[in-house]
């Protein structure tokens, strides 16, 4: 716990407190929220949903998601905006946490390979023996890795998987840390668009996706502790209709207007953002509903990795709920 605070309280504060805001304080914990898969949350706090809901919202950014779900767990944070597969593998130890809603049913990564390496690297096969990044050893990223190359009959083993986080992944690739790897978004559009990598899997396309994966993917969303349903489930049903709104302007605006809406110091170059934001249109979960379908695959691939134990059982309905967004969806008049 202690080391927990420690390495929060030396983070940037992304979201400061209002000068006399008398709204209740939530606390949200991070994975890269410049990551368009968190793009509901930018939008919510660019927007002032949060606000809007009578919160007073602050957030801690981390580099990996396996940081940001630690603070949730240790009670240094209210939510955080993370994957579904860390409330699956809490599970299967043991622990309790909810996903409350669902930002994607894509993963938003892509599989990027050097454009200096195009001429040995021409299928996932290629990359045995080779440097291959992920944002964090275990992460949703190298989970995603793994469950491409086996899929083409590769062992991932015979590839060296190296963690270079997320936003710091470009750089890996183009100073030859690694030859390839898994990138977020906008960093994998931006790289493709640049010229400095090619794609050999855009798991940011539903066709693709689908070809690659067999289907959907749940990925991020909103995740919070069962004790903080249960005490403050007002606070909780906040968080999410902030967020199904933030998700129904994503959904309904141009990537124009949706780059106005986030936070400046997120967009970066403007540009490049807009073109990162068309690119990535269909990785966003409608109203931020989970899709049953996505969880399914995302329950092979965990499976694939090694995550359960030989004849475990693990109750995934139980990982997720979706009453706070239907409930959301209500009030917000889009059913």
């Amino acid at each position: 716990m202690k080391a927990v605070m420690a390495v929060m309280l030396a983070l940037v504060l992304l979201i400061p407190s209002l000068a006399g805001s008398a709204g209740e304080p939530v606390t949200f914990a991070y994975s890269q929220l410049g990551l368009l898969a968190h793009l509901p949350w930018s939008v919510a706090l660019g927007q002032k949903y949060f606000e809007e809901q009578g919160l007073e919202p602050k957030g801690y950014n981390f580099e990996s998601g396996a940081k940001s779900i630690a603070a949730l767990i240790g009670g240094s944070a209210d939510f955080a905006a993370n994957a579904l597969e860390h409330s699956i593998k809490a599970k299967a130890q043991g622990k309790d946490l909810v996903y409350v809603f669902s930002s994607t049913r894509l993963p938003g990564f892509g599989l990027a390979v050097a454009s200096a390496h195009k001429g040995e690297i021409k299928t996932i096969a290629d990359l045995k023996g080779k440097p291959v990044g992920v944002s964090g050893i275990g992460a949703a990223s190298h989970v995603l890795l793994d469950y491409m190359l086996k899929q083409h009959g590769v062992d991932p083993k015979d590839v060296k998987v190296l963690a270079v986080g997320i936003s710091t992944f470009p750089p890996a690739l183009e100073g030859n840390k690694i030859v390839a790897g898994m990138a977020g978004e906008p960093f994998f559009s931006r790289m493709i668009a640049k010229g400095t990598a090619f794609s050999m899997g855009n798991l940011s396309s539903l066709k693709e996706t689908q070809a690659i994966l067999g289907g959907e993917y749940v990925f991020s969303g909103a995740i919070t502790r069962p004790d903080l349903i249960q005490k403050r489930p007002h606070l909780v049903q906040k968080v999410v209709t902030a967020l199904v709104k933030a998700s129904h302007f994503i959904q309904t605006k141009s990537p124009e207007e949706i780059a106005a809406a986030v936070p400046a110091d997120l967009v970066g170059d403007r540009a490049q953002y807009i073109e990162s934001l068309r690119a990535s249109r269909e990785i966003y979960a409608p109203h931020g509903l989970v899709s049953q379908s996505g969880v399914e695959v995302l329950m092979k691939s965990l499976d694939s990795f090694g995550v359960f134990k030989p004849g475990q059982k693990v109750d995934v309905a139980s990982t997720y709920d979706m009453t706070f967004v239907r409930q959301a969806m209500k009030d917000l008049k889009l059913q």
